[in-house]
C-alpha cells in the first residue's frame, strides 16, 4: 500500500502534501511534473523492492504515466495475457501491469483485473488523468474540483488539505447532518464543500486542457440472485459448501503473494479464524495476531488463542489496556480526517501495531458478514419484512425502538409498512441517541431533506429480505464504516491489510446464491460455518458474535461512547 496525490496547479505545497501521506508509504518519495500535471507517490514495497518499482511510473513510450495505492491479486495472470500482446516489462511489479493493462483496455481495463486500488494514470497526448477505485472501496480516494479549474486528488483528505494552500475549506453541513444518520460520512460527500471521495467501483476522467471533469462512471455492479430458493438438500449443501472453500482456497491462494512477511488477524470470530486456517494451508508458520481487554465482557483473546491451538498455528497475543487507551486518544481524529464513530478503530489500531512489528502484510476476514448475511440485523430484517412472522408485542417494541431514533419520522411509521428503509435503518445505529430536528436547525438542513438517501440507493425491495440486506450492508456499511476503519488503522502503521473475502471471484460466488443456499434456514453465514464444521469445532463457530469494541469504561461519558467521543474529537 502507498499513498497518492496529484494537482494540476503549480503554486500547490506537492512536499508537504506528501509528507503528510508518509505514514501510508514510509519507504520513499517523489514527486514528478508531467505538463500541467504534478504527480506525488509515498512508497510501501510490498511486491518488487528494487527502485525500478518506484512511483510515479512510466510506460516505455512516456506516453502514460502512473501512481499506484494498492495491490493487483492476479498481476502474474494478466502480465502473461499482455506478453502475448507484445507489451515488454523491467520490472516485476504489479504497478507496471496495471499501467500497461490501461494501455491496452483504457477504462476496459478493470475488467481484466481484480485487487484492492486506488490509482491515477494520466495520458499525456491527450492530457486527460484517470482516477479508478476498487470494486468495494477498500483503498480511499479523495479528490478536490472547485469547479473553476482547480484540481487536486489524495489517498486520503488530509493529502488535500496540505497540499491545496490556498483553498479555503468550508464545512458542507448537509454531510455532517448525514453523519448523525450514518455515523459516517458517507460517499461521494465529505465533510467539506468541493472535496469528494470517489465512490467505489467508479472512475473519474478530467481534462486537463480544459480543467474539467469530463466523466465519471461505474464501472462493475454486482450480479445478483434475486431467487429466495427451496430448503436444502444435505447433497445440495454439500456441493455448495465444496464451491465455497474451491473460491476460498484460490482467493486466498492469490493474495498471499509478497515480497513480505505475511501474517493474519484472528480475533476468535468465525471470519478471521476461517481465513487465518485457509492461509495456513498454504504458508509455513504463520501467526495470528490478536489483542484482548482486562475487561473480560470485551475479551475475546480466550476464543483467538483456542482457535489457533485448533488449527495449529501460534498466536501473538497484547493487552489493550486503559493507559494505552489515554496515550492514543486521539489515533481517531489523526486517522480519519473526518467524523467517523466506529470507535473498534482502536483495538484495530493496536493489533495492526503488533502485527507491524513482525510482518508487512495482513489477511483480514473482514466481507465475511457482508457477503454471507452475518449481522443481527439481517434476521431482523427478515422477520419485519415478512409480517406473517412479527407478533404484535415485537412490532410495538420495534416502533418503539424506532421512534427513539427517528423522532417525529416515527409517527408515521407504526403500522410498519409505509418506510422500510427508515425503519431498518436504525439497526446501524449504536452508541448516542439524537435529537433529529435539533439537529436539522443546527445545521439549517431543509424539512424536504432525505435523511435515508445512502441507504434507499441500494434498497431492492424486490429482493429476499436477507439478500436485501446483504446487499444492503455491502454497499454502505461495508465501505463506510469497516474498511475505511481497517485501512486507517492499518496505514497509520504502514501494515498492507488484505480482504480475501472480497476478492472478486469470492463476490460473485456469494451473491450468485439464493437466500436459501446462502443462509439456510435463516442460520446467519449458514454456508460459511457449514463449509468448515469439520476443522473448526461448532461451538467456536456458532459462538454468539462480540463484535471488536472497546470497554465504556475506556471512553468518556461511557454511557454513549460513539456519539461523546466523535462530538468532542471534531467539536460537532
Amino acid at each position: 500500500m502507498c499513498g497518492i496525490l496529484g494537482g494540476n496547479n503549480l503554486n500547490w505545497d506537492y512536499n508537504e502534501a506528501i509528507l503528510s501521506l508518509s505514514h501510508r508509504g514510509p519507504n520513499g518519495r517523489m514527486i514528478k511534473r508531467i505538463n500541467d500535471i504534478f504527480l506525488g507517490f509515498a512508497r510501501l514495497a510490498i511486491i518488487d523492492l528494487s527502485e525500478d518499482a518506484m512511483q510515479p511510473m512510466f510506460s516505455e513510450d512516456g506516453k502514460y504515466v502512473i501512481v499506484f495505492n494498492g495491490e493487483i491479486y492476479d498481476y502474474i495472470r494478466v502480465r502473461d495475457e499482455l506478453r502475448k500482446k507484445g507489451y515488454h516489462f523491467r520490472t516485476e511489479s504489479d504497478t507496471e501491469v496495471l499501467l500497461y493493462a490501461f494501455v491496452e483496455w483504457k477504462e476496459k481495463a478493470m475488467d481484466h483485473i481484480d485487487g484492492i486500488y486506488a490509482f491515477a494514470v494520466f495520458e499525456t497526448e491527450s492530457e486527460e488523468l484517470y482516477l479508478f477505485r476498487d470494486r468495494c472501496g477498500m483503498k480511499p480516494l479523495y479528490y478536490y474540483d472547485d469547479h473553476a479549474g482547480g484540481f487536486a486528488f489524495a489517498s486520503e483528505l488530509k493529502g488535500i488539505q496540505s497540499l491545496c494552500t490556498d483553498v479555503n475549506f468550508y464545512i458542507d453541513n448537509t454531510a455532517l447532518y448525514d453523519y448523525y444518520t450514518y455515523l459516517y460520512i458517507p460517499e461521494p460527500k465529505t465533510m467539506y464543500k468541493n472535496v469528494y471521495k470517489l465512490p467505489a467501483a467508479h472512475y473519474l476522467v478530467y481534462d486537463t486542457k480544459k480543467r474539467e471533469i469530463s466523466k465519471i462512471e461505474r464501472y462493475w455492479k454486482v450480479k445478483l440472485n434475486t431467487k429466495e430458493g427451496n430448503v436444502l438438500s444435505k447433497k445440495l449443501m454439500d456441493e455448495k459448501a465444496e464451491e465455497l472453500r474451491y473460491h476460498l482456497d484460490r482467493t486466498v491462494a492469490r493474495q498471499i503473494v509478497a515480497d513480505v512477511p505475511v501474517g493474519t488477524f484472528l480475533s476468535g470470530g468465525v471470519d478471521s479464524s476461517i481465513i487465518t486456517l485457509v492461509t495456513s494451508r498454504k504458508l509455513k508458520n504463520v501467526t495470528g495476531y490478536t489483542i484482548g481487554f482486562p475487561d473480560k465482557r470485551y475479551d475475546e483473546s480466550i476464543y483467538a488463542k483456542e482457535m489457533a491451538d485448533v488449527i495449529h498455528v501460534d498466536c501473538q497475543l497484547k493487552y489493550f489496556a486503559l493507559n494505552d487507551f489515554k496515550k492514543h486518544y486521539h489515533i481517531l481524529l489523526e486517522a480519519y480526517d473526518e467524523p467517523h464513530a466506529d470507535t473498534s478503530v482502536y483495538p484495530t489500531y493496536f493489533v495492526s501495531k503488533i502485527a507491524k512489528e513482525e510482518v508487512t502484510v495482513v489477511l483480514t476476514g473482514d466481507g465475511g458478514d457482508e457477503l454471507f448475511g452475518g449481522y443481527f440485523r439481517c434476521s431482523y430484517a427478515r422477520d419485519f419484512l415478512d409480517k406473517k412472522k412479527m407478533s404484535n408485542r415485537k412490532i410495538s417494541e420495534l416502533y418503539l425502538r424506532n421512534k427513539r431514533f427517528l423522532g417525529q419520522f416515527g409517527e408515521g411509521l407504526k403500522n410498519m409498512c409505509e418506510e422500510d428503509v427508515a425503519l431498518l435503518s436504525s439497526t446501524y445505529h449504536y452508541g448516542k441517541q439524537f435529537d433529529r430536528e435539533k439537529v436539522r436547525k443546527k445545521y439549517h438542513i431543509p424539512k424536504d431533506y432525505d435523511d435515508f438517501w445512502y441507504f434507499r440507493k441500494y434498497y431492492h425491495k424486490d429482493l429476499p429480505p436477507l439478500t436485501r440486506m446483504r446487499y444492503l450492508d455491502f454497499m454502505t456499511y461495508l465501505n463506510g464504516d469497516i474498511l475505511t476503519k481497517v485501512d486507517r488503522a492499518s496505514m497509520k502503521v504502514s501494515l498492507e491489510a488484505r480482504v480475501p473475502f472480497l476478492d472478486r471471484e469470492m463476490i460473485d460466488f456469494a451473491f450468485s446464491l439464493t437466500q436459501e443456499e446462502c443462509n439456510p434456514h435463516g442460520e446467519l453465514k449458514g454456508l460459511l460455518k457449514y463449509a468448515y464444521q469439520k476443522e473448526i469445532p461448532r461451538k467456536l463457530l456458532d459462538r454468539k458474535k462480540q463484535g471488536f469494541s472497546i470497554p465504556l469504561s475506556y471512553v468518556r461519558n461511557g454511557d454513549c461512547p460513539q456519539g461523546h467521543l466523535i462530538e468532542s474529537l471534531w467539536n460537532l
